[in-house]
C-alpha cells in the first residue's frame, strides 16, 4: 500500500513539474493564458487535478490496490495530492538546484 502511495506522489509531482517548469515542455507551458498559468504554477491546485486523474486512471485500468478500488478513492488521492505534490515537487526542485548544470553559463562577451 505504501508503495502505491509513493508512486502516486511521484506521478503527480512529475506531472506538475512537466506542466509548469520543465524545459522540455516549455513550448507548451509558456503559451498558457495567465489564469491557466497561475493554476498550473500552483503545485497544490494542479496536484489535486493530477491526483484525481491518476486515481481515475488507476481505477480504469485496474491498477489500484484493493484498498483504493472504491468509487471514492480518486477523490481521496486528489485530496492527498493537494498536500504531497508541493512537498515532493519542492524536494525535486531542491535536488535539481543541487545537481547544477552540465552546460556552462552563456558567454556574456567577456573573456
Amino acid at each position: 500500500m505504501i508503495e502505491i502511495l509513493l508512486v502516486y506522489a511521484l506521478l503527480t509531482s512529475a506531472a506538475f513539474y512537466l506542466g509548469s517548469r520543465a524545459t522540455i515542455t516549455q513550448v507548451l507551458w509558456s503559451r498558457y493564458p495567465p489564469k491557466l498559468a497561475r493554476y498550473f504554477d500552483c503545485a497544490a491546485c494542479s496536484g489535486t487535478a493530477y491526483g484525481l486523474a491518476v486515481g481515475v486512471g488507476a481505477l480504469a485500468v485496474g491498477a489500484a490496490p484493493p484498498e483504493l478500488s472504491a468509487w471514492w478513492s480518486p477523490i481521496v488521492v486528489a485530496l492527498c495530492s493537494m498536500v504531497w505534490t508541493p512537498i515532493v515537487a519542492g524536494f525535486m526542485q531542491a535536488g535539481f538546484e543541487r545537481l547544477g548544470s552540465a552546460v556552462s553559463e552563456a558567454d556574456d562577451g567577456e573573456t
